[in-house]
C-alpha cells in the first residue's frame, strides 16, 4: 500500500481492497475515539481490528521511506515500464472484485461504467495552480487521505493535480538534511491526512454496512475509470485505444511488466484465499 500511494495512478485503497484487507482496514480507523483511550486499550485492541492496523501502518511507514527514492528514480527513467506493472496490478484487480461482487445486475454495471466515466473525466479536466504553503499542505493531506483510502482514487495522482506532488516527493528525500525545513512540511502533511482518513473512514464503514453491494459497485467504477490514466499516453492526436495499444508495442518489456502485475495479483488472491480459509 505505501509503494501504491508513492506511486501516481494506482491507490493504497486497491491494494487493500483486493488483498482482502480492507474491510478490517476501514474498521480499525473508524474505531478510533477518544473512548478507547479512558478504557482497557489492550482488551479492545484486537476486537477493534487495531492488530491489522498497526501492522499496515508499519508496512506502509517502512515501505514509503525505503522506496520513496527508489520510486522517484524508477519513474524518472522507467516510466513506462513501471507504469505498465501497475496497469497490470489493476486490470487483474478489476476481474478479480467483480468475480467476487455478488449478484451483479444490469443496473450495478450502469452505475460502474457512469461512475468510471465521472472519475475519468475528473482526472483528465481538473488541474489547479496554487502557492504551497503549510496549510495549502495539510489541505492536500487531508485530501489525499480520502485517496489513500478510496480503491481507484491514486493520492499520489490527486498530489500531481494539486501540483505538490514532486514537492512532497522531494521533502520526504530530504527530510534528515541538517538545517532543511522538509520535516515540518512532512508532518503538516502527515496531520491533514490522519484528519482525512478518520473522517473518510467512517463515511466508507456506514456505506459498507448498510449498502455494501453498491459500495463496491462503485468502487470497481473507481478503479475502471482510472486505469488508463496510469499509462504515459495522450490522446490529443489519435484515439485512446489506438495510443494505448502502440504504448504496449512500442517495447517488449512493457508487455513483460504489464504480466508480471497481472500475475504477482493473481498470486496475492490466492494467499487471501487461503487466509479466509
Amino acid at each position: 500500500m505505501g509503494i501504491a500511494d508513492l506511486v501516481p495512478g494506482i491507490s493504497g485503497g486497491t491494494i487493500a481492497l483486493i488483498t482482502g484487507v480492507y474491510k478490517d482496514l476501514i474498521t480499525s480507523i473508524s474505531n478510533i475515539n477518544i473512548k478507547i483511550f479512558k478504557e482497557s486499550f489492550s482488551k479492545k485492541f484486537k476486537p477493534n481490528k487495531f492488530d491489522v492496523l498497526f501492522f499496515l501502518v508499519l508496512g506502509i511507514i517502512l515501505s514509503i521511506s525505503i522506496f520513496s527514492r527508489l520510486i522517484l528514480f524508477l519513474l524518472e527513467n522507467y516510466e513506462n515500464q513501471i507504469s505498465s506493472f501497475f496497469f497490470g496490478l489493476i486490470v487483474c484487480s478489476i476481474y478479480i472484485l467483480l468475480k467476487k461482487t455478488r449478484n451483479l445486475k444490469f443496473i450495478d454495471v450502469i452505475l460502474m461504467i457512469i461512475t468510471a466515466v465521472i472519475i475519468n473525466q475528473i482526472i483528465e479536466n481538473v488541474t489547479v495552480n496554487q502557492q504551497i504553503n503549510y496549510f495549502y499542505i495539510f489541505l492536500c493531506g487531508f485530501i489525499c487521505s480520502s485517496a489513500m483510502i478510496l480503491p481507484g482514487i491514486s493520492g499520489s495522482y490527486i498530489l500531481l493535480i494539486l501540483g505538490a506532488y514532486q514537492f512532497i516527493l522531494e521533502k520526504l528525500n530530504s527530510i534528515f538534511v541538517t538545517g532543511s525545513d522538509s520535516y515540518i512540511y512532512v508532518l503538516n502533511f502527515i496531520i491533514g491526512a490522519v484528519f482525512g482518513i478518520l473522517t473518510f473512514s467512517r463515511v466508507i464503514k456506514w456505506l459498507l454496512t448498510n449498502y455494501e453491494n453498491k459500495t463496491m459497485i462503485i468502487m470497481i467504477g473507481l478503479i475502471l475509470g482510472s486505469v488508463l490514466n496510469i499509462l504515459p499516453i495522450s490522446s490529443v492526436n489519435e484515439s485512446i485505444f489506438l495510443e494505448t495499444f502502440n504504448f504496449f508495442a512500442s517495447e517488449f518489456s512493457i508487455i513483460v511488466c504489464t504480466i508480471t502485475g497481472f500475475f504477482i495479483i493473481l498470486f496475492l488472491e490466492k494467499i487471501s484465499e487461503k487466509n479466509e480459509v
